[in-house]
């Protein structure tokens, strides 16, 4: 595993799943498979997002293994894609006209989902605007803000001077996440309808991205692509996170999913 140096970690992790292991027998959750891929949904509610610290909305996770495997993957981007589509249903988001916002840093492998995913989002807005295109594509925007060590613009500020420019109807945010449990690097997807803290696992925690912040609905997609090494040996006095060795090609696939995954459910692809 590579070794990346942090500020203090606060101790916070990203995903849902790491955050209710103590509480879960008072959480309904709801769990199935769909093509062998297991699916988890929980609904936070207000009182039990005080219990376990995570904002109130619907979050899904899907769990998966070998995405190296291209029948596996195949897999993983219907169960994704009908997963996303269903939240958007449910947040009466389909058809709608959508920015999609990669967030990370591309120098740097492991935060370089979110850019990555935007790469191969297919972009329709300024087609819209000179025509009417094929009706199986709806109006979709995409940005790459970076990270304010690089562009010394903070990255709420980018996305809400956006917001307040062009015609969008809701967000999607992609970002790597931080896990507590080495068994979900790289192998868990989480998309939530709550919005996003960008960096808030490392303790680098920017403005929230929420429909609260920006006045549009938030739809959040995340995969943890390193844990604190703390978690490993138990040694508080170790400043570090860790990613797997091979986290150069599994980040590329990692963003195929998701960019084919998106593209499937805010156009009508599939």
């Amino acid at each position: 595993m590579h070794k990346i140096s942090i500020e203090k970690y606060n101790g916070r992790c990203d995903l849902l799943k790491d955050s209710i292991i103590s509480a879960e027998n008072k959480i309904n959750i709801k769990k199935y498979n769909e093509k062998d891929i297991r699916v988890e949904y929980v609904n936070i509610d207000l009182k039990t997002s005080k219990l376990i610290n995570k904002r109130k909305g619907n979050y899904i996770s899907i769990l998966f293994d070998d995405i190296t495997d291209y029948d596996c993957r195949k897999k993983v981007i219907d169960v994704a894609s009908k997963e996303l589509k269903k939240l958007l249903k449910l947040n009466d988001l389909l058809n709608k006209k959508v920015l999609v916002v990669g967030l990370g840093n591309s120098l740097s492998t492991p935060d370089s989902l979110g850019p990555k995913t935007i790469d191969n989002i297919i972009v329709t807005r300024h087609l819209f605007e000179l025509s009417t295109p094929d009706k199986r594509y709806n109006s979709v925007a995409k940005i790459s803000p970076g990270v304010y060590a690089s562009t010394g613009i903070e990255t709420f500020d980018i996305v809400k001077g956006i917001v307040n420019r062009i015609d969008v109807d809701y967000l999607i945010v992609i970002d790597a996440l931080l896990s507590s449990s080495k068994e979900h690097i790289n192998r868990l997807i989480q998309i939530t309808d709550s919005g996003i803290d960008p960096g808030s696992g490392v303790n680098n925690q920017r403005k929230e991205l929420t429909e609260k912040t920006l006045g549009k609905r938030v739809i959040a997609i995340g995969i943890p692509t390193v844990i604190d090494i703390k978690t490993l040996t138990n040694n508080s006095e170790d400043n570090l996170i860790v990613t797997p060795k091979e986290i150069d090609f599994i980040i590329d696939k990692l963003a195929l999913i998701l960019s084919k995954s998106i593209n499937n459910s805010i156009h009508n692809l599939t």
